[in-house]
């Protein structure tokens, strides 16, 4: 049970911090495996534990509703007051806050930052910069924009069904689907109008091509009045 607990004291908080900054958008490629992801939430296990226990030695547990409940400022207290069932609910209960407040930094200010290194650095080699999302999926789909959409086969281009995307899949689903709705409004209007295709999104395995109409002349069809 010792080890049970201290497994999670030691591991928890930086899982925690991997699962927010998933959540907020930040995604790698392909999904870690499990040796990766035990590096990684043990690498965010540190700042999330030191923050974690500076306000708990602070404000939480060395407070009057637990008068004999030590300051807590190395590994082996840590690991020892793992088996108090006050200290371990207060601290699993703190680092939640604290991994939620640390991975907004981090998504919103410093993982912008680290983009711009890292692209400056292969910039420098002479390689292509990286985008702000990992897939090209992501990148056209999962932004939080209007987008009508044109989606067929190369060997079939007559049955492209013309629609506003409405949901569009995760980066970690199995398999990509995009939900469009309207179809048969977004088709009369894209024909009528002759609107043009600014994008097309190819996938060279399926032979599905994906084209993006021009949002700017679909609103501006919009509002014509039809004839």
């Amino acid at each position: 049970m010792e080890n049970f607990l201290a497994t999670v004291v030691f591991l928890l908080p930086g899982f925690l911090m991997y699962f927010w900054i998933q959540s907020f958008g930040v995604n790698p490629v392909v999904k870690h495996s499990t040796i990766e992801l035990t590096a990684i939430s043990a690498l965010l296990w540190l700042p999330v534990t030191v923050i974690t226990l500076l306000l708990g030695n602070l404000f939480v547990w060395s407070i009057n509703i637990a008068p004999n409940m030590p300051t807590v400022w190395s590994l082996v207290e840590l690991e020892r007051l793992s088996t108090n069932l006050f200290f371990l609910m207060a601290f699993l209960t703190l680092s939640t806050f604290v991994s939620f407040a640390m991975s907004v930094v981090y998504a919103k200010f410093l993982f912008p930052l680290q983009l711009k290194l890292i692209n400056k650095v292969r910039n420098w080699r002479g390689v292509a910069s990286y985008s702000k999302t990992p897939s090209v999926w992501e990148e056209i789909f999962l932004n939080n924009d209007s987008m009508v959409v044109g989606i067929g086969k190369l060997d079939n281009e007559e049955k492209t069904r013309i629609g506003n995307v409405m949901n569009a899949s995760r980066p970690y689903e199995p398999e990509r689907h995009l939900v469009l709705d309207d179809v048969e409004y977004f088709t009369k209007l894209v024909q009528n109008h002759d609107i043009p295709i600014i994008k097309t999104m190819l996938d060279t395995r399926s032979n599905v091509f994906i084209n993006i109409y021009d949002p700017k002349k679909i609103k501006e069809s919009q509002e014509i009045p039809e004839e």
